[in-house]
């Protein structure tokens, strides 16, 4: 009999779906013809599933423009205690959502579940000690540091890097429950072989010019219209600006205006959503963006330094801390004048970034952690 392996999404950010993505594609990867695997968006189809997951795109979205916002909501996770805050929120606030969320899984009936969200993974625990207690939990944090809200009654709790090993003990999760792997990144991502010019060459961006990419996760908020004006105002030197404004409409559409105004030495590009935007990382110079760990870690995998502009939580300020002071792949550029110097200096002297570009290959050398999880899922029971 198969063992049936679901893996859950959420939408809260596109990083959670990227990393359940790169899960479940290593599972398969397995030709394991003992393995089921099942892939299931949990809030797409229940009403008051999907009021929830819009919730937390709303919530997402204004953390994203607001800074303090989060970490309102970070300081509410100690009013009750650590380990009773969510408990409480879940029996409260989100208790309709978790009765059709435990009849789904029911539905499903897996024997495994994995989850890169915490709510997801409170909720499989709930699954497991109230309706199935033989179903295991895994849950992978793809943060770099461990929250309030993540759940130390799961069976496994996967991490990243020390950091966050080191953090989770201090939210007392138990030693033996803790797995570290590598950096989960898409396949896709750890294939690309092609160089900077063949991606300048498919995107039709000049093959001479400082490249410089501008990202603030899939909505296109956190300050990255500011970030665009301060470069296109105050920049000296020639550089091709890739401006990526995902579903942020009103940002694209300023921006196709825009750059019919600037001056030539300023060429600007704006994309909207791009499935495959680490070709358009492997193709630039540098990245400017916002502290989310997926995409900081789609630019490093492609050997390009990043610099961040902005952090909407704690979780994200550790993640810049991770990859900017830890494994020194790239800068932290809190104002808009530190931005416009680094870009200045860089383009007038690229092999400046030559120490960051060595620290990204330590990265990419170390492997796919999905691969890792995979591994661990197929002999675990």
């Amino acid at each position: 009999m198969k063992k049936r392996i679901l893996v859950t999404y959420i939408e809260a950010g596109f990083g959670h779906i990227m990393t359940a993505h790169s899960i479940a594609d290593a599972i398969e990867a397995l030709n394991d013809p003992n393995i089921e695997v099942i892939r299931e968006y949990m809030f797409s189809d229940v009403p008051v599933l999907r009021r929830t997951e819009k919730q937390y795109v709303r919530d997402v979205k204004i953390a994203n423009t607001i800074p303090w916002y989060n970490r309102i909501q970070m300081a509410a996770t100690h009013i009750l205690g650590i380990h009773n805050s969510l408990p409480f929120v879940v029996s409260t606030i989100f208790r309709r959502t978790r009765k059709a969320y435990l009849n789904k899984l029911k539905q499903i009936g897996p024997d495994i579940i994995i989850d890169t969200h915490y709510l997801t993974s409170f909720l499989s625990t709930q699954y497991r000690d109230k309706i199935d207690p033989h179903v295991k939990v895994v849950t992978y944090d793809p943060d770099n540091n461990v929250h309030n809200w993540w759940n130390i009654r799961v069976d496994k709790f996967i991490v990243n890097c020390r950091m966050a090993f080191d953090d989770a003990l201090k939210h007392d999760f138990e030693r033996n429950k803790l797995l570290i792997v590598p950096f989960v990144a898409r396949k896709e991502v750890m294939e690309v072989t092609e160089d900077k010019a063949f991606f300048r060459a498919k995107y039709d961006l000049p093959q001479d010019r400082f490249t410089v990419m501008v990202a603030a996760g899939g909505y296109g908020k956190s300050g990255m219209g500011r970030v665009i004006n301060a470069l296109v105002r105050n920049v000296k030197q020639p550089i091709t600006l890739v401006a990526i404004c995902g579903t942020n409409k009103w940002l694209y559409n300023r921006l196709q205006k825009l750059k019919q105004k600037l001056p030539s030495q300023i060429d600007l590009r704006p994309y909207q959503f791009v499935q495959s935007v680490y070709e358009l990382n492997r193709a630039s110079d540098i990245f400017l963006t916002k502290g989310g760990p997926n995409a900081m870690l789609d630019s490093v995998l492609m050997g390009v330094p990043v610099g961040v502009f902005y952090c909407a939580s704690n979780i994200e300020y550790m993640s810049a801390y991770q990859f900017t002071f830890v494994l020194n792949c790239g800068r932290f550029l809190p104002r808009a004048r530190h931005i416009v110097e680094w870009v200045n200096s860089c383009a007038m002297n690229p092999t400046i970034l030559d120490f960051f570009i060595h620290n990204t290959q330590a990265v990419r050398d170390a492997g796919n952690g999905a691969k890792n999880i995979a591994e661990f899922i197929q002999t675990y029971e």
